[in-house]
């Protein structure tokens, strides 16, 4: 989940980094050794380990389609190296929780499951976080961002094009401000999205984001 300054780096990298159990959203950062929640964030690249924000953790789901999500961990990002277009939006710190779902017939594939919490943000400026982020990166051939609907959630899709395969983002509200479920997949069908999707507990909001830009 490169070291230069854009949103994000980019979701599939975040999800290849899930998938070696490596921290979430920011390949290359290092996190503290002793992450301490209760304490000021302090423009930290990346806080993270398992149990940082456990009840961001229980938001995810217990099982898709019978497999439990691994290398489940939360924490946060609060520099402007990690937060990218969202601290010039006004987003200082981002919390987030997720756990990988691999393909056990192909490592560098999977998905991962992930909720993200700011306080004022809004399902636009993550999404477009996210899609800059991947147009921004070397070896990417093409990009797409669209409103969606996916196991009954509107929110955004991002589709990605790169030459190791599809790679693809879903974002979409809850039902609580500022707090947003996704969806990343590498080399996944439709159907296993909709799976992972479908697995949130049913708080998902109606959708009322525009698309965001690539």
């Amino acid at each position: 989940m490169p070291a230069v300054p854009r949103p994000f780096r980019r979701v599939p990298s975040l999800l290849a980094s899930l998938l070696v159990a490596v921290p979430l959203l920011a390949a290359c950062t290092s996190a503290t050794s002793s992450p301490n929640p209760s304490g000021p964030c302090n423009g930290a690249a990346e806080q993270s380990a398992p149990g940082f924000y456990p009840d961001l953790e229980r938001q995810l789901p217990a099982r898709v389609d019978g497999q439990a999500p691994t290398h489940v961990r939360s924490g946060r990002y609060c520099s402007a190296r990690t937060l990218g277009s969202l601290e010039k939006a006004g987003i200082h710190e981002l919390q987030f929780a997720g756990g990988a779902l691999p393909d056990p017939q192909n490592r560098a594939a999977g998905l991962a499951v992930v909720v993200y919490r700011a306080p004022g943000m809004t399902l636009d400026e993550l999404a477009d976080a996210q899609a800059n982020g991947a147009g921004n990166t070397q070896g990417v051939a093409g990009i797409t961002a669209q409103r969606a609907t996916i196991a009954g959630r509107s929110g955004i899709r991002i589709d990605v094009s790169v030459q190791s395969g599809p790679e693809m983002m879903f974002f979409w509200p809850t039902s609580a401000p500022g707090v947003f479920d996704a969806v990343t997949g590498i080399g996944v069908t439709e159907a296993q999205v909709a799976a992972a999707v479908a697995a949130f507990a049913p708080t998902g909001a109606p959708g009322t984001a525009s698309t965001p830009g690539a």
